[in-house]
C-alpha cells in the first residue's frame, strides 16, 4: 500500500505537517478535504486551539475557496472546529464532558455487542480480531502510536462486524471526537499500551470462548473514565474549561 502523501503547513502548531489519504475514486473534493482535515484533527497534528485559516488551507490542498468553506461547515457541525467572528476559525479544544459521555455510550453499547459475540461470532472474524491483536503487540515494539490508535479502532469495528452491527459502530464513532483526540493523547505517552492490548487480548479469547461473564468487569476496566480527568489535567492548554 502506498503511503499517504504529507503536506506541510505554514503554521507551526502542524508539527511534521498534515497526513494526505489518496482520494478515493468517486470521492468530491469538498468530502475528501474534510477527510484530510477530520483526520489530521483526530490525530493532533492539527492541534486544539489552533487556527485554520480558509485561503491556506485551499492552497495546501490545491482547492478552490467553496469546497474548503463547505468542508469547514461540515467540520463545525462534527464539533471539531468552531468560527469565532472578528477573530477566526480554530481547532475546537477538547472537551471533557462531551468525551465522558461518549465513553459511557461506548461502555453501555460495547458490553452488549460483546455478549452478542460470545453467542455468535464468525470463526473468520474471530482470525481477524486475533490477527489485529498481533498487530498491536508489533506496533507497540515499533513505538507507533498513530498506527495503534488505527489498530485499536479497527479492533472494536471488527466486535461490532462480527456481531452484525457495523452500522452502529459508524453511529458511534459520530460521537467519539472529544474521546479520540484524548485516546491519541494517551497513546503518545507509550505509558499503558500493555494493559490496552491485554485487554483486547482477553477480549478476544472471551469471544473464542464463548464466555460472557467476565464481559461487564472487562469492559469496565478497558472504558475506565478515570483517565479523562487525568490527561485533562495533563494538557490544559487542549481543554475547554
Amino acid at each position: 500500500m502506498t503511503a499517504p502523501a504529507r503536506a506541510a503547513l505554514g503554521s507551526p502548531a502542524a508539527p511534521g505537517g498534515l497526513d494526505l489519504p489518496p482520494r478515493t475514486p468517486g470521492q468530491s473534493i469538498r468530502a475528501w478535504i474534510h477527510q484530510v482535515l477530520h483526520e489530521n484533527i483526530i490525530r493532533l497534528r492539527l492541534r486544539p486551539g489552533q487556527a485554520l485559516s480558509e485561503a491556506e488551507i485551499g492552497r495546501l490542498l490545491r482547492a478552490s475557496r467553496t469546497p474548503v468553506r463547505e468542508a469547514f461547515i461540515r467540520l463545525a457541525e462534527d464539533g471539531l472546529l468552531e468560527v469565532h467572528p472578528q477573530r477566526g476559525t480554530f481547532v475546537r479544544l477538547i472537551d471533557p464532558d462531551r468525551a465522558a459521555e461518549a465513553l459511557f455510550l461506548r461502555n453501555v453499547v460495547e458490553k452488549a455487542v460483546l455478549r452478542e459475540a460470545c453467542r455468535s461470532f464468525p470463526e473468520r472474524a474471530l482470525f481477524d480480531l486475533n490477527a489485529n491483536v498481533a498487530l498491536q503487540k508489533f506496533c507497540r515494539r515499533e513505538g507507533n502510536y498513530e498506527r495503534m490508535f488505527q489498530l485499536d479502532n479497527e479492533f472494536h469495528a471488527l466486535l461490532f462486524r462480527g456481531c452484525g452491527k457495523g452500522r452502529l459502530w459508524e453511529h458511534l464513532k459520530k460521537f467519539d471526537t472529544d474521546l479520540d483526540r484524548l485516546r491519541m493523547l494517551k497513546l503518545s505517552t507509550k505509558s499503558d499500551w500493555g494493559e490496552i492490548i491485554a485487554h483486547h487480548d482477553r477480549i478476544a479469547r472471551i469471544v473464542a470462548d464463548r464466555d460472557p461473564r467476565p464481559v461487564d468487569r472487562l469492559v469496565d476496566r478497558h472504558l475506565d473514565p478515570a483517565h479523562l480527568g487525568r490527561l485533562a489535567e495533563q494538557h490544559p492548554d487542549y481543554v475547554r474549561r
